[in-house]
């Protein structure tokens, strides 16, 4: 299986009390995983929060999980786009919406064929995605 990963799951690692069994998990699949420019536009934002030691850490950690995806980040091109298109057309036809971030992360799991892994399976259900959860699932799995 190859897997898109979410912003939540991506950045576990970098996080104090990462979720262990994601961090495990993301070490097996590391081969398997891409992301998008729309994660990692989340990812620069969400170190553009922080201040001192813990900005210049997490900017650090972020080149290098740059380097460690690279061919491996997928961004928003002519062909996501009509997939955007059209799935979007669906979920307004169905009175859906869809947070526009996570919309455009789900065009790009259904154009490259997919699964987006995240903790915020809700809204990637929507429309008609492959989604798996690691927080769940991993939770439930037997040790």
């Amino acid at each position: 299986m190859r897997w898109l990963l979410d912003a939540d799951v991506l950045s576990q690692p970098a996080k104090r009390r990462g979720d262990a069994r994601v961090i495990a998990w993301l070490e097996r699949e590391h081969a398997a995983c891409h992301t998008s420019t729309i994660v990692i536009a989340q990812l620069a934002y969400w170190v553009r929060t922080k201040e001192g030691r813990q900005r210049e850490a997490l900017q650090g950690w972020l080149r290098q999980l740059l380097d460690a995806m690279e061919g491996r980040v997928l961004g928003f091109s002519g062909a996501v786009a009509h997939v955007w298109a059209e799935q979007q057309r669906a979920l307004e036809t169905a009175g859906l919406r869809m947070p526009l971030a996570d919309s455009y992360i789900a065009a790009t799991a259904r154009r490259h064929g997919l699964t987006v892994v995240t903790g915020s399976d809700r809204d990637f259900r929507r429309p008609g995605v492959k989604v798996f959860n690691p927080f769940e699932e991993l939770a439930s799995r037997p040790s």
